[in-house]
């Protein structure tokens, strides 16, 4: 794959750099300090991957690529721990902390290589979102997640095998999820639309046995947008 490096710390470049001659997957074509000088290479060559820092002079990575048309596979990498929820819209190969290590590195790579197809072939990726255990970030996809409640300033984020409890709130979540898989049925509950069962008057019943609470304010676009448009046949 061809490779190019944004960063514009040149002491990263040359150790990211080092990581990428490495792996005999990669084909380094350049390094560059910003999104302008990238653009300039990419304009020029063929990039299939970018390793891409992400708060960077004039523009950020993430708002770098969210510009680009159909844009290369990108791995981000940074210092800062708070910008995974950011990086949902643009869906990266994978988000590395700084300082980089080389089997976390390989690992991005082999994710990289999952993806990496021809300009002929097309690839779906479902929807995933990231969430930062200490050093680490573990990738969840919608499907995996039931729902979602708020409790006090952590999100708790309940899959059929485990809880996650991220420092955030349900509003900021709502807010980074892409498309309708989950909807706010409650001030306190996201729930994916996939893992309802059953609604009654009140609650919502997930096919785990979970129930969840109907907020009266959420209740007329549940029944509109979940019931209504869906509706077979009724009975009186």
């Amino acid at each position: 794959m061809n490779t190019l490096i944004i960063d514009d710390d040149k002491l990263w470049q040359k150790s990211i750099s080092k990581f990428v001659q490495m792996n005999p997957s990669l084909n380094l074509v350049g390094m560059c300090s910003s999104a302008m000088e990238a653009y300039a290479i990419m304009i020029e060559k063929e990039i299939d991957l970018i390793v891409c820092d992400i708060e960077m002079p004039e523009m950020s990575g993430i708002d770098f690529i969210k510009n680009i048309k159909n844009p290369p596979l990108v791995i981000f990498v940074t210092s800062h721990r708070d910008f995974a929820l950011d990086c949902y819209d643009v869906s990266p190969v994978d988000f590395m902390l700084k300082p980089l290590d080389v089997p976390r590195f390989f690992l991005s790579i082999e994710k990289a290589k999952q993806r990496f197809v021809s300009p002929t072939e097309t690839l779906t990726v479902k929807p995933y979102l990231f969430i930062r255990e200490n050093n680490t970030y573990v990738q969840l996809a919608y499907s995996e997640i039931e729902y979602m409640e708020s409790e006090d300033n952590f999100l708790k984020i309940i899959t059929p095998t485990q809880t996650y409890m991220p420092i955030l709130t349900i509003s900021k979540m709502e807010q980074g999820l892409k498309g309708d898989v989950f909807m706010r049925v409650h001030r306190s509950y996201l729930v994916n639309r996939e893992a309802i069962a059953k609604i009654a008057k009140n609650d919502i019943i997930l096919h785990s046995g979970k129930t969840i609470p109907i907020g009266d304010q959420y209740r007329n676009q549940l029944n509109r947008k979940h019931i209504e448009s869906n509706l077979i046949s009724r009975n009186n």
